[in-house]
């Protein structure tokens, strides 16, 4: 099998072939999808929708480690007043109660967010496919590379343009 970077030579010699020796004219761009997942400005509403969805649970986080602080503040305070106490007991148990209900909270809430934020990523990236296959029509473009290339020269480097395109998509409400 060959290895990727080998398939692009491959893929760049076939097309360039020919217009080396003027037979036709290849035109080719590149475009960073790394870049435009970043930087899309629907990237951006998805960052702040899954922010503003699971906004109640990450306060419950929050109130859930003001509990835990002020029990390990009366733990502390118990320790120096009854070191062998009943109380003391009961403390320490349900601080780490809390603690490990807490870590469970936070790790189910993380997980939800990256399954989110993965499916909406999942979405964005045929999006932005469509726009780039879009994009490579209406310039009249032989071969759109992504990924895997060492240097590209700006004047083939088409990913602001693709971004404004995204942008105009959002004004427009699509």
């Amino acid at each position: 099998m060959l290895g990727s970077r080998l398939r692009v030579w491959l893929i760049l010699l076939l097309f360039i072939g020919p217009a080396v020796s003027g037979q036709a004219e290849v035109s080719l761009a590149y475009v960073d999808a790394a870049r435009l997942l970043r930087e899309a400005p629907q990237a951006q509403q998805i960052r702040q929708r899954i922010r503003e969805e699971f906004k109640a649970r990450d306060q419950r986080l929050v109130e859930m480690r003001k509990q835990i602080d002020l029990l390990d503040a009366q733990l502390h305070e118990t320790e120096g007043s009854a070191p062998d106490s009943e109380q003391l007991h009961r403390l320490k148990s349900d601080l780490e109660a809390r603690r490990q209900e807490y870590k469970r909270a936070r790790d189910e809430l993380d997980q939800d967010k990256q399954l989110r934020f993965s499916e909406e990523e999942e979405r964005l990236t045929r999006i932005i496919h469509e726009v780039i296959q879009q994009a490579a029509q209406d310039e009249r473009l032989d071969l759109v590379l992504q990924g895997g290339v060492i240097w590209v020269a700006p004047r083939v480097d088409i990913t602001e343009r693709i971004l404004a395109r995204l942008q105009k998509m959002l004004e427009q409400g699509n």
